[in-house]
């Protein structure tokens, strides 16, 4: 995380090589942007925790991005949002995202 002593060596393990792979976590976060230190210049990912507001930075965090911290870039999933109409079946759904 930013703000986090420097690694003292690198590795080339991921979460699956320490046995913490995605059907090991017990809760969820969501990618809410991005943006660059600007004392450090280092890249980061603004992360949401499920833990909710009383957690972190107001229920955020900042991971180092494009490092692959905690395998947020390699054991990532995502969903397309669509509305669908609770009195029809699922036939009559909308995609919400613009494609």
């Amino acid at each position: 995380m930013i703000g986090a002593k420097k690694k003292k060596h690198l590795t080339d393990k991921d979460l699956e090589d320490y046995g913490i792979a995605w059907m090991n976590l017990n809760h969820s976060v969501v990618i809410l942007g991005w943006g660059v230190d600007d004392k450090t210049g280092t890249k980061y990912w603004i992360v949401r925790n499920s833990y909710g507001k009383r957690w972190g930075m107001d229920g955020d965090f900042l991971v180092r991005r494009g490092e692959n911290d905690f395998g947020i870039e390699s054991e990532s999933t995502g969903y397309d949002v669509i509305a669908c109409d609770e009195k029809t079946s699922t036939n009559n759904c909308i995609d919400l995202v613009q494609k």
